[in-house]
């Protein structure tokens, strides 16, 4: 039967409280393991400068024939080349296939910078399956100046000074970043 409406009024109705607790335990455990494999996640890379766009600064520098130092790398050999001949072509064979004799081209890289101790530039041509170890190995010594290889001078322009130089060639461009030249 029906209940009188004054008794519905009067019902008691009871509020239903949540147990969070079970809850927030999953989250500070969630958060925790996140953390935790965060930490062993390491990001990788290298940094290479994207090419300028403008054509007036390019017909100015192709004019002045830079030298372009371009390091091809191919499975069987490395070959040293500039695009304008201002350097001879140094084809070096690789100590096993698929990796480069570094200190090789270490020394290769020396005598070119002391004929063109200005030169800041190194473009890279690796293969496409190059090992990644192999080719950090090969930016480092393409970047460093060592001290058994011999003095290396630019005179400064405000002094007039000849000064030692303390790198090789710092900054390296990658120039087949889509292409595959196996």
């Amino acid at each position: 039967m029906f209940s009188r409406p004054s008794h519905r009024r009067r019902s008691n109705t009871e509020t239903v409280q949540l147990n969070l607790v079970p809850m927030l335990d999953a989250m500070v455990t969630m958060i925790s393991f996140l953390l935790f494999t965060m930490s062993f996640l390491q990001l990788v890379s290298i940094d290479s400068p994207v090419p300028r766009a403008s054509t007036t600064e390019l017909e100015k520098q192709l004019a002045e024939k830079p030298v372009q130092l371009t390091l091809s790398l191919r499975k069987e050999e490395s070959e040293l080349w500039s695009p304008f001949e201002r350097v001879p072509t140094v084809t070096i064979k690789n100590a096993e296939p698929g990796k480069p004799d570094i200190r090789a081209i270490h020394d290769a890289l020396v005598k070119i910078k002391q004929q063109f101790p200005k030169e800041i530039r190194l473009i890279l041509v690796p293969y496409a399956t190059i090992p990644y170890d192999i080719l950090i190995a090969l930016m480092d010594n393409s970047r460093t100046l060592e001290t058994t290889d011999g003095a290396v001078f630019l005179k400064n322009e405000q002094t007039g000074v000849d000064e030692p130089v303390k790198v090789l060639f710092p900054e390296l461009i990658f120039g087949n970043l889509l292409g595959d030249n196996e």
